[in-house]
């Protein structure tokens, strides 16, 4: 039975209560808008709201560290911060005065295993459910905001969070599978695992950071609660079987240098 002490079963747990409270709590849907700053957004559920410049504002839907945190979880930066703590423990293996092959295929499949989740997020959570929602949920042919948009049309009518898929399918799940690693892998000196264990405390802070703001001021309840349900089931939960070996043909082993037996 899961334990409450389990990296994957902690972190739904925190997600699941923050995008629920954003969903119900939220009385707003923010989209992009043209406007005299480089970020303007609008609520779409009231026709009398005003655009909201978040250049150099810190209230919804605009918050603190706004523009940092996008440049740093998208475009590269979702692809490279993820692997950071493989990457390390890759460099620092490579110091060690008896380095086998063993240690080496052990990062090799790591690292093959969080890039090959994030092509998977990618196409088919992203790119693949995207085509399917619009054509069952197409947009609406006139609305009063379209003309403030860029590309001058009504958003979809149903558009679920796929910023939560991200968050939690290139950071959150990653993170939880490197922390099990660091606690069950044998050659990983105390040190290393601390400071290792401290910045996936980081990556996961700043993902439930972004997630509880994306759930608050730019998706409707539903869209929250379907966007993260994709990714518990369809990331979190893969994942977290194959790390207490429920997959007869892949086992978490294959990850580490050297398994440490836990009590439980």
């Amino acid at each position: 039975m899961p334990q409450w002490s389990d990296p994957f079963v902690a972190a739904n747990v925190v997600v699941a209560v923050v995008v629920v409270y954003c969903s119900v709590m939220s009385p707003w849907k923010y989209t992009r808008v043209s406007g005299p700053c480089s970020s303007n957004w609008l609520d779409v559920r009231d026709p009398d709201s005003k655009a909201v410049c978040c250049n150099d504002s810190s209230t919804a839907p605009c918050y603190v560290g706004m523009t940092e945190l996008h440049e740093l979880t998208h475009g590269q930066g979702a692809w490279i911060l993820p692997l950071v703590a493989a990457l390390v423990n890759f460099g620092l293996t490579m110091f060690l005065p008896n380095v086998t092959s063993r240690h080496m295929s052990a990062i090799y499949n790591r690292l093959g295993l969080y890039f090959a989740l994030m092509i998977y997020r990618t196409i088919v959570l992203y790119g693949a459910l995207n085509l399917v929602e619009k054509a069952l949920f197409p947009p609406a042919t006139s609305c009063w905001y379209a003309p403030l948009r860029r590309n001058k049309r009504c958003i979809d009518s149903f558009d679920h969070a796929d910023h939560i898929v991200l968050y939690m399918t290139h950071f959150i799940a990653t993170s939880c599978f490197e922390w099990k690693v660091l606690q069950r892998d044998r050659v990983v000196s105390v040190f290393k695992r601390h400071v290792l264990s401290l910045w996936l405390l980081f990556v996961l802070g700043l993902s439930v950071y972004a997630i509880f703001h994306t759930a608050y001021s730019f998706h409707s309840c539903w869209e929250n609660i379907v966007g993260m349900l994709i990714a518990q089931i369809c990331v979190m939960l893969p994942l977290y079987l194959l790390s207490e070996d429920y997959f007869g043909a892949l086992r978490f082993g294959a990850f580490l240098t050297k398994d440490r037996l836990l009590t439980k």
